[in-house]
């Protein structure tokens, strides 16, 4: 791949990382799902589920609504992406801090790692492992 060729696809892939999360603070979990490939992964130390039909409804059952418990903004950042033709891998930090009742908190901090694929010129999740290195009360509907 061309220098050119690896800046774009890191493009791609950074952008399909935001929209994880405008997605997920959002509440659209239909949206997250479709950022994944058909047969990709999404883990954590409380679930692992695959394929879009049960990402979302995993998600649907763990991440509360607007009203329904206390709403989320997550954070990505210091990513290091690796580009391999049509795969590629990222290591990135997060933050999430949600709503109490005594204003904003941070409630968790970790390690998103994550692998990709490119499907008809778009960027994918073939898998996205939540590592939840410092953790506090994030309010969601497992009590985790």
């Amino acid at each position: 791949m061309s220098t050119l060729e690896i800046l774009l696809a890191k493009d791609g892939i950074r952008e399909t990382m935001a929209r994880y999360c405008h997605a997920l603070d959002a509440c659209d979990f239909a949206g997250v799902a479709g950022l994944f490939a058909e047969d990709g992964t999404w883990t954590a130390n409380y679930g692992t589920v695959t394929g879009r039909t049960e990402i979302t409804a995993f998600l649907a059952t763990v991440v509360p609504t607007k009203g329904n418990g206390p709403q989320r903004k997550h954070y990505i950042c210091n990513s290091v992406i690796t580009v391999d033709g049509e795969t590629a891998t990222a290591h990135s930090d997060y933050l999430i801090i949600r709503e109490s009742g005594d204003g904003l908190i941070p409630v968790m901090g970790g390690t998103y790692r994550d692998s990709f694929r490119q499907i008809a010129g778009g960027w994918y999740f073939s898998r996205k492992t939540l590592v939840h290195d410092i953790v506090g009360d994030m309010g969601l509907l497992n009590k985790r």
